[in-house]
């Protein structure tokens, strides 16, 4: 699985909050070096079901 990435600022055609696809490898590096991109956790996409607790 590619890492995912989030844009904190505009970058491009992609909006802030958009997440980041389909840009070459250098341009990544240099958008995380100037913190206008963030990688995001894969525990963060994750959908979790809340839990509810089962009474007697």
């Amino acid at each position: 699985m590619s890492k995912l990435y989030k844009a904190l600022e505009p970058v491009g055609r992609f909006k802030k909050g958009d997440f980041i696809g389909d840009l070459p490898a250098h341009e990544i590096e240099r958008l995380l070096e100037n913190k206008v991109i963030a990688e995001v956790e894969p525990a963060a996409t994750a959908v979790t079901k809340p839990q509810t607790k089962k009474e007697a």
